[in-house]
C-alpha cells in the first residue's frame, strides 16, 4: 500500500478533510455536519473506554489531536511518513503530547493491550482482498484488552454509485482555500465487480486553473451483509452499526456503516 498523492500532501488532505476547529472550509453542509459529527463520535468512544486506545490508519491527526485534548492516552499509527509528521506538529500545536509510529495496519507489533482500537474514515477499505481485510482484523484481535472495543466506519454504496457511468465526471464537494478561493472536486469512478474495489480520480480546480491536481485512489467495497461474516471469521462480534455518526440506526437509506465490534467469546 503505496503513499499516493492523496496522502503525500497533509496540507491538502487538511483541506478536503479538515478537523472541526476547521469545518468552515468545508461548504457542502452535509460534509461539514458529517467532519463535525465524526469528530464528536470517536472522541466520546475513545473517552468511554477508559483505557489506552490505538488509532490506525491516523492520518495528519485530525481526531487523534482532539481525542489526547480529552485526556485519553493514544497512539497513532499510519503507513505515510508525512502525514505522520503533519500529525506531530497538529498534536503539539494543539497542546497534546502524542506518540506517532509508522505502521502497516496489516500486521503491527505495538505493546498494548489497547481498550479500544479505532480504523476511521475509510482507512479499512484501503485493504483490498479479504486476505488483508483479515489480517488486519486478527492483528487487531491480539492487541485487544479483554472487553476492548474495534471501532470503525466504512461507506454503504448504494448501487447507482457502483454503476457510475466512467467517462462522465460527478461533482463531490467544494473547499474554500484560503490562497486559491473555492476549489471545486469532480470525480470520475469505475467499479471491478470481481474484486469489490472502486477505481477513483478526482478533479481539483480553482479559479483559472481548472484541473489543476489530478488524485487517484482505490477503495474496497464491503457490502452490510458481507461484513458481519468477514468480522466473525477473525473472531469479532458486530455489536453496534449505526447508519451515521450520529447513532441513528443502520437501515437501506444509510450512507455509512459505523461499527462498533469486540472479541467473540
Amino acid at each position: 500500500m503505496p503513499e499516493d498523492a492523496l496522502y503525500d500532501d497533509p496540507a491538502l488532505y487538511d483541506l478536503l478533510f479538515p478537523p472541526a476547529i476547521a469545518a468552515a472550509t468545508v461548504l457542502d453542509k452535509e460534509r461539514r455536519e458529517r467532519m463535525l459529527s465524526s469528530e464528536r463520535f470517536y472522541v466520546e468512544t475513545a473517552r468511554e473506554s477508559g483505557g489506552r486506545v490505538l488509532e490506525l490508519g491516523c492520518g495528519s491527526g485530525r481526531l487523534t489531536a482532539p481525542i489526547a485534548q480529552q485526556g485519553v492516552d493514544i497512539l497513532g499509527a499510519d503507513l505515510s511518513e508525512s502525514m505522520l509528521a503533519a500529525a506531530r506538529a497538529k498534536s503539539l500545536a494543539a497542546g497534546v503530547q502524542v506518540q506517532f509510529v509508522p505502521a502497516d495496519m496489516r500486521h503491527f507489533d505495538f505493546s498494548g493491550p489497547f481498550a479500544a482500537i479505532l480504523i476511521t474514515g475509510n482507512s479499512l477499505l484501503h485493504l483490498h482482498s479479504t486476505a488483508e481485510l483479515k489480517q488486519c482484523l486478527l492483528c487487531v484481535r491480539r492487541h485487544l484488552a479483554p472487553g476492548g472495543r474495534l471501532v470503525f466506519d466504512v461507506s454503504k454504496w448504494d448501487l447507482n454509485y457502483l454503476v457510475r457511468d466512467p467517462a462522465q465526471r460527478y461533482p463531490v464537494q467544494t473547499v474554500l482555500d484560503p490562497r486559491r478561493g473555492e476549489i471545486t472536486i469532480e470525480e470520475t469512478t469505475s467499479y471491478d465487480s470481481a474484486a469489490q474495489v472502486r477505481h477513483i480520480t478526482w478533479y481539483l480546480s480553482a479559479p483559472g486553473a481548472p484541473d489543476f491536481q489530478i488524485l487517484e485512489y482505490h477503495l474496497r467495497v464491503i457490502f452490510p451483509q458481507e461484513l458481519p461474516l468477514l468480522l466473525e471469521s477473525a473472531g469479532f462480534r458486530l455489536d453496534q452499526r449505526y447508519g451515521e455518526f450520529t447513532r441513528i440506526p443502520f437501515d437501506s437509506a444509510s450512507p455509512r456503516q459505523v461499527c462498533i465490534c469486540s472479541a467473540a467469546d
